[in-house]
């Protein structure tokens, strides 16, 4: 059920680009993420791959159900998407105020980047992502969040985090204020650059 907080008269949009990966598994926590930010009241739309099985007709009828839209699911046993049906995703997409990239593979995140930068909106990247794409998503959108995701998620705590970040970045904060006010409002230990 969508919340009935008064929002902006802009639509706002958070969109989280992922696979939609089988249950208990990693891939599972872009799902997650979407539906706890649909909770929230935020407007969401799924970007990614789901396989073209039972397994992905239910995961697409569960986002439904949840208020949550998908734009772009390509229908694969692909491990991820192709830069050019994210950026096709993206551009048809009106005002988006948040992107979530999880386990994103080297290709898309310059789509999402650009997305970012001509849309301003927030953006967070769930890893893992290696030392070169996080060198050039600082030179390009230096206030994305990149976090690594924990091994494993049972209680679905780091989904958790990562959606109410989200919503956040959706109604208009800014990416460090929407960081603290999250850390704080979850009740979560600070995180240190220093070893």
């Amino acid at each position: 059920m969508r919340s009935s907080r008064p929002r902006s008269a802009r639509l706002a949009s958070v969109i989280v680009v992922g696979i939609l990966g089988a249950r208990g598994r990693p891939g599972e926590w872009a799902v997650e993420i979407a539906r706890r930010a649909a909770a929230s009241g935020a407007r969401v739309e799924m970007v990614g791959v789901a396989p073209p099985d039972l397994e992905g007709d239910e995961q697409l009828i569960e986002l439904a159900g949840a208020g949550i839209g998908h734009a772009t699911v390509v229908r694969s046993f692909a491990d991820g998407l192709e830069a050019a049906d994210l950026d096709l995703a993206l551009h048809y997409l009106p005002d988006i105020r948040a992107i979530v990239l999880v386990q994103p593979g080297p290709a898309v995140i310059p789509p999402a980047t650009a997305a970012a930068t001509w849309s301003d909106a927030g953006f967070v990247v769930v890893g893992p992502v290696d030392r070169d794409a996080v060198a050039a998503l600082d030179a390009a959108t230096p206030s994305a969040i990149v976090l690594d995701p924990p091994a494993t998620d049972p209680d679905r705590t780091f989904a958790g985090f990562v959606a109410a970040l989200a919503v956040r970045l959706d109604l208009g904060e800014a990416p460090s204020a929407a960081w603290s006010s999250t850390v704080d409002a979850l009740a979560v230990d600070p995180v240190s650059g220093k070893a």
